[in-house]
């Protein structure tokens, strides 16, 4: 006897949940990870919250003559993500704010727990400004995978992008982060801005890389199936819009239905579970990385 679709699709709704929870709790721990190892031995600052953090903490370092130590950027930055957790709520949706809630409190006590080294792990700060924004990117980039976020002005981001279809997640924290470092460059010393900001570079580089929900995705399917199911997967399910033609096969002259949608990478990957389930003779074209005009509904 087989699943019914209700069964199925509720199965790979649990299935994804679990797995996106996992990797936000991955992500996070990897991003402090490429912080406390790379960023601050080289003394580079962060954008966003957390870049205020550290400044915070490097004004309590100077005022007091004492070495306050990372412990205490992690709880000011927990702190100031409070506010945000009321943005994530309002502009998102209860379990974004769950999720969001659980990634800052992973990173705080990563960040914290992960210990930092006084010397530099690579040879140079340039060095460790690129590792450091690769593996800080790369753990981002898995939180935002996984429907959440890394806390501070990424969901800033991600509010303003979501109602702005031509702005990414990293650009537009690559233009909040440039307005920090200018500060810093004039407060502080114009190379540690440099460096701050060659991190910040390959930070969001890799964000837009991973960030699939911000990857928009071509299909072509082609099915001798009832196409209704497809269609009503991709318009109640992923909320698309598709269209499809009657079509002739060349090689055996059955009927067949050709079904044409764009969806983010992200729901591409729901898509092909579903298909594969419902037509195990589909056949499907996929093109990652493409450009639109008109109106799309990212939902990131």
């Amino acid at each position: 006897m087989g699943i019914s679709k209700d069964a199925w699709q509720h199965k790979i709704k649990v299935n994804i949940t679990t797995k996106e929870i996992i990797l936000s709790a991955v992500g996070a721990i990897i991003m402090a990870a490429g912080i406390n190892w790379f960023v601050v031995p080289s003394g580079i600052y962060n954008g966003g919250v957390l870049g205020i953090s550290q400044l915070i903490n490097t004004f309590l370092h100077r005022m007091t003559y004492m070495n306050t130590g990372f412990n205490v950027t992690s709880i000011v930055y927990y702190l100031l993500n409070l506010p945000l957790f009321v943005l994530a709520y309002k502009g998102f949706s209860r379990n974004f704010f769950l999720r969001n809630v659980m990634c800052v409190t992973v990173e705080t006590i990563a960040l914290a727990l992960i210990p930092t080294p006084r010397d530099l792990l690579v040879e140079s700060e340039i060095t460790s400004a690129i590792i450091g924004g690769l593996i800080a990117g790369y753990g981002a980039g898995l939180i935002f995978r996984s429907r959440s976020s890394a806390g501070g002005t990424d969901i800033i981001g991600m509010y303003i992008t979501k109602r702005h279809q031509n702005l990414s997640v990293g650009k537009l924290s690559l233009i909040i982060n440039a307005c920090i470092y200018t500060v810093c460059a004039v407060t502080m010393n114009v190379t540690v801005a440099i460096y701050s900001i060659i991190y910040s570079v390959f930070y969001n580089a890799v964000i837009d890389r991973i960030h699939e929900q911000n990857i928009c995705t071509e299909m072509t399917i082609f099915t001798k199936k009832d196409p209704e199911r497809i269609l009503n997967f991709i318009t109640d399910d992923l909320h698309h819009s598709a269209n499809y033609w009657n079509a002739i096969s060349a090689y055996s002259h059955d009927k067949e239905y050709i079904i044409y949608t764009v969806v983010s990478k992200y729901d591409a990957h729901k898509l092909d579970a579903f298909l594969k389930n419902y037509d195990e003779h589909v056949f499907a074209v996929k093109s990652n990385g493409v450009a639109y005009l008109g109106r799309f509904h990212k939902y990131l």
